[in-house]
């Protein structure tokens, strides 16, 4: 176990400096795409869909960057088998090949999380709860990498599924209440039952942004949704594993 941990973390950095090497803005890069995202939506949607939304800047800001975690990590999974021909040659544990993955997205995701503090000090809205999202981020972690292991062992089977899983993504994104809310949408909001994000982004939305308790069926179904696709996702993923070599 010792060794899993320490070699998808060594690979997770090497990705994330190797993705900055050349680059004249480094890091920035990492927060341009959240910000000029935010930017956009505020401007188009705040005095229509955000009119009802306490502090929706905020509402707004959370929802993007936790799902551009999850977004970024999934796709970027659906490609890292198949992409890395060093399986047939090396005899490791195929897994890290995922782990290190999600971890890079998550260094990204920290500097994200820097600029959306910065927001809560300027609207004068930081508080303890922005301690508790590391939590949360735990459970969410566990959520993004069982769902990875699903994703990157299946793509090795269905090569199209990565053209798939990008069109579903948006849809995802389109679905999950981001820059609107799902009050009084009955349809959206049974839907949103069945979205694993929905139930992180509301937990955190409630903590951090009002200093409200969740509902108690809230912080249940996102840990019931975290450790299902955990389980589900490594069963596929050991299942599937020991044809890597040969399909690729």
């Amino acid at each position: 176990m010792p060794n899993f941990w320490n070699l998808s973390f060594g690979l997770a950095k090497t990705e994330f400096k190797l993705r900055n090497e050349g680059s004249y803005l480094g890091i920035l890069w990492y927060l341009l795409n959240p910000l000029l995202t935010f930017l956009l939506l505020l401007l188009i949607f705040e005095d229509r869909l955000g009119k009802g939304i306490p502090k929706y800047p905020l509402y707004l800001l959370l929802g993007i960057i936790m799902f551009n975690f999850f977004q970024q990590a999934t796709q970027e999974s659906v490609r890292v088998i198949w992409r890395n021909s060093v399986i047939k040659s090396l005899n490791f544990p195929k897994e890290t090949l995922v782990m290190s993955n999600v971890l890079k997205i998550i260094f990204s995701h920290a500097f994200e999380l820097l600029l959306f503090i910065f927001v809560l000090i300027i609207y004068g809205n930081f508080n303890s709860g922005i301690l508790i999202y590391l939590i949360i981020l735990f459970f969410l972690f566990i959520f993004v990498y069982g769902f990875s292991l699903m994703l990157a062992s299946l793509s090795v089977y269905f090569v199209d599924l990565n053209n798939i899983w990008i069109f579903v993504s948006r849809l995802v994104w389109l679905g999950t209440p981001i820059f609107y809310a799902v009050e009084g949408q009955t349809r959206l909001g049974i839907l949103n039952l069945f979205n694993p994000m929905y139930y992180f982004i509301i937990v955190s939305r409630e903590i951090i942004i009002y200093s409200r308790i969740p509902e108690m069926w809230m912080i249940l179904g996102m840990m019931i949704y975290s450790f299902l696709f955990l389980i589900t996702g490594m069963f596929i993923f050991n299942k599937l594993k020991y044809k890597f070599a040969e399909l690729i």
